[in-house]
């Protein structure tokens, strides 16, 4: 039995509380770099009079760079410590918003390209290595609620975003935006080498020379007994294969194919929403400061859904009832395009519609971690949702592409929404599976987990 398996049957100490807290303080941060391009994109449309494909490219910079921050430097947190990985990957995101505010009209928009790129490694990075801590430190009454919080974190920091620095970007240009999410990662930074404790489940298998002692220390201020010796691996295989081979062979494989084409199929509409629902309507209304308001009614309806699927998912299976949210999500998506862009009407179909389509992300959380033995989690999850990110980096170019042509608002919406029903059809398929391979005493962990 693993360490991390006493944690979750137990009550939360302090120190779990904050791992939990800082945890999801990150990913509020993450929220606010990736929705940054959504409420700024009428300024920077205007400001550089570029298409509507061009500024595609712009907002899919952040995608392309999680995509190698998830698959690239994520698997890194398996070897040098998910904790510090979490404070290389803050200031990566640091760098990358002081990048963006160079961006002139002599330069053209590729300064932005590049900022968004580099944000978004440090993202694909910190989202892979935190997600897997926070799941370690959460007791498993809590643990979808948790996980459910731990996504909704996105859309609040979309919402603070959208409520607190979108509407200074009228007097202060979109530059503004860059600059304050340039502070608020050094601050992100330093709250994670001070606060965020190491992975339990990292320090037991021993990668350092002190990793008794450090563990020992870390249940010490959990109020649980030290140990006299680091417990029995459950990675034998793992540091026999290597992560990446145990990720993508045997049944474990077919977990992972299963999720990569899930998420891609869910990133691809989930990104098309959140990149293109503010812009579309700002600019049919002509009014640029409308696309905060969108993004506060895509936050505000992603929160609730993430909550209430967690609450839902601590009494009922995550895998029956992700894809229930998920059909769901593919309607009421589908209705917004067809609803039009006038408000106010946008404003309460956009925010039904993210109520459904957000929960999606808290479901891919929770049940992805669990499918991976421990040496291998961060590389796993990083996989799934790196490659996932194709999906993401597609939906603002394609989506762009698809205005351009003339497509109407009614159909682009509804054609995007149709890949959530994919997703839904493979979280089905990883429940079957795993129903199938009960018997196996990993797939019973990570069955009872997800």
């Amino acid at each position: 039995m693993r360490i991390t398996d006493h944690i979750a049957r137990e009550r939360m100490s302090g120190l779990q509380i904050r791992a939990v807290v800082v945890a999801i303080g990150l990913v509020v941060l993450d929220g606010y770099d990736v929705s940054l391009t959504s409420f700024s994109a009428p300024y920077i449309e205007k400001g550089f009079g570029v298409s509507k494909a061009e500024l595609g490219l712009v907002m899919s910079g952040a995608l392309i760079g999680m995509l190698v921050g998830s698959i690239v430097v994520a698997p890194l947190a398996d070897r040098i410590g998910r904790r510090k990985m979490g404070v290389i990957s803050t200031l990566t995101i640091a760098i990358g918003m002081l990048i963006g505010p160079f961006a002139t009209q002599e330069t053209g928009t590729w300064p932005l390209v590049l900022s968004r790129i580099v944000t978004g490694i440090g993202i694909g990075a910190l989202v892979a290595a935190v997600g897997v801590i926070l799941a370690e430190y959460t007791a498993k009454r809590v643990y979808a609620l948790v996980m459910a919080v731990y996504a909704a974190a996105i859309n609040i920091g979309g919402l603070l975003g959208s409520m607190i620095v979108g509407p200074m970007l009228g007097a202060h240009g979109w530059r503004f935006g860059w600059w304050a999410g340039f502070a608020l990662s050094l601050i992100a930074a330093l709250a994670t080498f001070a606060f965020l404790p190491e992975s339990l489940a990292w320090l037991s298998e021993g990668r350092r020379k002190d990793s008794l002692q450090r563990l020992n220390a870390l249940l010490t201020k959990m109020h649980r007994p030290a140990l006299d010796a680091l417990p029995e691996s459950d990675s034998t295989s793992v540091k026999a294969k290597g992560s990446l081979r145990t990720v993508f062979t045997g049944r474990t494989g077919l977990y992972t194919l299963l999720m990569v084409i899930g998420y891609f199929a869910y990133m691809l509409s989930f990104y098309f929403m959140t990149n293109w629902a503010p812009s579309t309507v700002a600019s049919a209304n002509h009014q640029p400061a409308l696309a905060a308001q969108l993004v506060t009614a895509f936050s505000v309806g992603g929160i609730l859904g993430n909550v209430l699927f967690g609450f839902l998912g601590d009494k009922l299976n995550v895998r029956l009832l992700t894809p229930v949210f998920l059909v769901l999500a593919t309607v009421t998506l589908s209705l917004f395009g067809f609803a039009g862009p006038g408000m106010p009407t946008a404003w309460w179909t956009l925010f039904l519609a993210s109520f459904f389509v957000c929960a999606g992300t808290a479901a891919f959380y929770a049940i992805v971690p669990a499918l991976y033995p421990t040496l291998a989690r961060s590389t796993g999850f990083g996989v799934v949702i790196g490659v996932g990110r194709f999906g993401g980096i597609a939906a603002p170019i394609v989506g762009g592409a698809a205005f351009d042509a003339g497509m109407g608002m009614g159909a682009a919406f509804t054609v995007f929404a149709l890949p959530m029903l994919v997703a839904g059809l493979c979280v089905v398929g990883l429940h079957l599976s795993l129903r199938r391979r009960s018997a196996a005493p990993d797939v019973q962990l990570a069955a009872t987990s997800a």
